[in-house]
């Protein structure tokens, strides 16, 4: 893994460029932000990672819409991946890789921390969805440890 203060600077970087180029932010530049800013506030907590939001949000202001669509987009998929990897049929599954959905769900916390610090509301819908799937996998974490 990447150090995640690099990987959020060349993703403000970036967008500084996009915003010169007069290109839009897609939600891969929208992963490699959010993952990094939401590794720096699990690990290093929200005070460390305020200055960084701020960057963050200054380099995506000129974007308006266009990164909120990219956000919302990015949630909606690392939301949409969480629930399907957890569909009871798989998680039965005697080869299922319970080690790749625990580590996707904690890039889904990550960018989850990410959103929260930032000021971004996550939908309720979603946030439901994620608590779903998260108690239908917990039997089976519980189960393999």
């Amino acid at each position: 893994m990447n150090d995640p203060r690099s990987d959020l600077q060349a993703a403000v970087d970036e967008l500084g460029r996009r915003t010169k180029a007069k290109e839009i932010p897609d939600r891969q530049l929208v992963r490699l932000a959010f993952l990094a800013l939401g590794r720096i506030v699990l690990e290093e907590g929200e005070a460390a990672a305020r200055p960084l939001a701020r960057s963050l949000t200054a380099a995506a202001e000129p974007h308006g819409s266009r990164w909120s669509e990219a956000v919302e987009s990015e949630l909606s998929l690392a939301v949409a991946e969480h629930v399907h990897s957890v569909d009871p049929r798989y998680l039965s599954m005697p080869s299922y890789d319970f080690a790749y959905t625990v580590a996707a769900r904690e890039r889904l916390e990550a960018r989850l921390k990410a959103a929260e610090v930032l000021g971004i509301g996550v939908s309720e819908v979603l946030l439901e969805q994620v608590a779903a799937a998260d108690d239908r996998l917990q039997p089976f974490l519980e189960e393999r440890s």
